[in-house]
């Protein structure tokens, strides 16, 4: 039986190694999208973009998640979509940033892609304008009129963190599963 959870583990820890190994995707540009080249999109931070798009926000999601994923052997690893309030765009993508939704797509352990996106028209700002006042937030680029704006800010991990952080759970599972064990008996001991 030991040997059996010893074998497990091992295989465990193995795959997680391989999982960590694996190459960082990497963001591609949006279809049919125009590079955003306004000020804080290009050089001012050079690890984000920015796109003028008339896609929606579930199309713009669904493409990310599937490049931005993960495949093993033909297989493609699980990501995450986790949501978040606008105004938190602020600390995961920059500051001054105009925002309807944020979202950020998560391989554990790994790397995340924060998603932020600004349509107007969905905007709860919309609720206070009058069609005449579109004007000033319509994104209109060289005579092309574009729904909604998005922002990618991608992070990565370092492969050594990844490594230790990995390594490091398994013998501190072990202590905090024994330490439990032993005060379980303890307790019981006590009745």
């Amino acid at each position: 039986m030991k040997l059996l959870t010893r074998l497990l583990i091992l295989f465990l820890y193995l795959s997680g190694l391989v999982y960590l190994a694996l190459p960082q995707p990497e963001v591609v540009a949006l279809p049919n999208a125009l590079r955003s080249t306004e000020p804080g999109d290009t050089w001012q931070n050079p690890d984000q973009s920015a796109y003028y798009t008339n896609l929606g926000r579930s199309e713009v999601l669904e493409f990310y998640q599937d490049t931005f994923s993960l495949n093993l052997f033909g297989l493609t690893l699980p990501s995450y979509r986790l949501n978040y309030p606008p105004e938190d765009s602020r600390v995961y993508v920059r500051d001054h940033l105009l925002t309807y939704y944020l979202e950020e797509i998560n391989h554990p352990l790994r790397e995340s892609l924060f998603v932020a996106g600004w349509n107007p028209r969905l905007s709860p700002i919309s609720n206070y304008l009058f069609d005449s006042q579109y004007d000033r937030w319509a994104m209109v680029i060289d005579g092309v009129e574009y729904q909604s704006k998005v922002t990618l800010k991608p992070y990565y991990s370092s492969p050594y963190t990844r490594f230790f952080i990995w390594t490091s759970i398994f013998p501190l599972t072990y202590l905090v599963f024994n330490h439990f064990r032993l005060s379980l008996k303890r307790l019981l001991s006590l009745r």
